[in-house]
């Protein structure tokens, strides 16, 4: 088996495994992603949420309207209540396994319009970038999987499927 099956068979395998935690966040203008953190409970970007309301598209189709639980606008993170059906969360990463070097899976499903996975590998660590209101976010991770539009908020794995960020 070559390297290229080898990262084929991985993209299958993280689309089939975690594909079904990754939801759409909104409808029409104004997409991005998120996850399923817990029953009841999705995390996504901060600047996806317009207002207290959000569809929220699984990835078997089914949407269902939710309400933002929280959310911190400088940290560019929010927490969404909603049905979520019995889908899975994921499990998260230690802090340790990414490392520069590292391979990585970046997932989406842009306004719940299908599943989209990407893959690439950690080019930084312990990084820091402003927030939508200019506030300096650090402790992030850096990667070179390529981002569609509507990426935001989809999660990052590491190669046991395990959540690194979003």
């Amino acid at each position: 088996m070559t390297i290229l099956d080898e990262i084929q068979t991985s993209i299958r395998q993280h689309a089939e495994g975690a594909g079904s935690s990754v939801v759409g966040i909104g409808q029409r203008w104004g997409v991005g992603s998120g996850i399923v953190l817990a029953e009841g409970r999705v995390l996504t970007n901060a600047h996806n949420v317009r207002g207290d309301q959000v569809t929220v598209t699984f990835a078997d189709g089914r949407t269902a309207e939710g309400s933002v639980a929280g959310q911190d606008i400088d940290g560019d993170l929010a927490v969404i209540e909603v049905d979520t059906g019995g889908a899975p969360a994921l499990a998260w990463a230690d802090g340790a396994s990414a490392a520069i070097g590292t391979p990585v899976f970046a997932l989406s499903n842009p306004g719940g319009r299908g599943l989209r996975v990407t893959f690439g590998f950690v080019s930084g660590v312990d990084r820091a970038f402003r927030g939508p209101r200019g506030r300096r976010i650090t402790g992030s991770l850096e990667h070179t999987a390529p981002l569609l539009p509507g990426s935001s908020g989809g999660p990052v794995l590491d190669a046991e499927g395990r959540l690194l960020g979003i």
